[in-house]
């Protein structure tokens, strides 16, 4: 979220602050010289939902603007408690209202310091906002927004937020247990439903692989337990690029991320051969060549076509041709 500069009359205080929290505040703001954090305000009217002692400071030592992150008060996500855990436990009635919120804020009847607990739809992010950046006048007075308590009182009442911390830590403990069951659960289905996926078989002499088979077999990937690429030894008859050993060498580096991607080897002319023996164990077999899948219906493999990829360089018959002239 970003945050904007603003005059700071466009503020309302909501809850007054701890004298004690403010001077230690002061101490830490004008030691840095900046702001780490912006305000954050119902944008409607003005109303401070968090950075009520920052807000303060500004005001005290005459800072004429002030960094804003204006809320949506009305959407439904921003909510409002008493306790940090209300953050998470929606089916408790609210013990405070965001109309009571507004009421108070435009009426000047403040809250005690951290009455309330806000919840946003958005991190607060670090701003680092130098102060020589604000335009700055006079001081203002500001014991009315400064509660009348002890230092202790003060003690007791960070001890108890240290204890809201806390059982809010443990709310999102059992939260994380709760979704860390949920995600063993759906990786366990994952696993059984894999079961249920085929393995393809993709063959081809791939002499030279070329863009348009690439483009297939990245398709076919996902939707399959295993792709097997099938390198053939049958070499083209027009002219000779390289050995299907390194053919199968380079298709095995190209697809080496992907781990339901094999390579094998096929001895002979597929076409020609009786039946599948010899060949890896699949399911069916994948191919845009006519001749494949005639020969697999022949010999009784379940087969199913694969349109191929037209274009520069989606051709293997295209590229020997072209290095053939390059050669000549």
């Amino acid at each position: 979220m970003k945050y904007e500069i603003v005059p700071i009359t466009e503020l309302k205080p909501l809850e007054k602050v701890f004298p004690t929290h403010l001077k230690n505040l002061e101490q830490m703001i004008n030691k840095d010289g900046y702001v780490l954090k912006s305000l954050i305000a119902d944008k409607k009217t003005g109303a401070i939902l968090d950075g009520s002692h920052r807000y303060v400071f500004f005001l005290k030592h005459g800072y004429k603007e002030v960094p804003v992150i204006w809320s949506d008060y009305d959407d439904e996500n921003v909510r409002v408690g008493t306790l940090l855990s209300h953050r998470f436990l929606l089916e408790q009635e609210p013990s405070i209202t965001k109309a009571e919120c507004r009421k108070r804020a435009l009426e000047g009847n403040l809250f005690p310091p951290r009455t309330t607990r806000h919840f946003f739809t958005f991190r607060k992010p670090d701003i680092y906002l130098s102060l020589e950046k604000l335009k700055k006048g006079d001081p203002v007075n500001v014991d009315h927004l400064i509660a009348d308590v002890d230092v202790s009182f003060e003690i007791e009442h960070n001890k108890k937020y240290i204890n809201e911390i806390n059982d809010e830590i443990e709310i999102i403990v059992q939260y994380l247990e709760e979704v860390s069951q949920t995600k063993k659960y759906l990786l366990a289905q994952i696993e059984k439903m894999d079961q249920f996926r085929q393995t393809a078989f993709f063959p081809g002499k791939f002499h030279p692989p070329h863009i348009g088979q690439i483009q297939t077999i990245l398709k076919i990937i996902p939707k399959y337990r295993k792709v097997i690429i099938g390198i053939s030894d049958d070499m083209p008859k027009d002219i000779i690029i390289t050995t299907p050993k390194e053919i199968a060498s380079l298709m095995a580096e190209f697809f080496s991320g992907f781990q339901n991607v094999e390579i094998a080897m096929i001895n002979g002319v597929l076409i020609e051969k009786p039946d599948a023996s010899g060949l890896p164990e699949f399911d069916v077999l994948l191919s845009g060549n006519p001749d494949v899948l005639n020969w697999a219906k022949k010999v009784g493999i379940k087969a199913e076509y694969i349109p191929r990829s037209f274009g520069i360089m989606c051709s293997g018959t295209e590229v020997r041709r072209a290095m053939l002239n390059e050669q000549l």
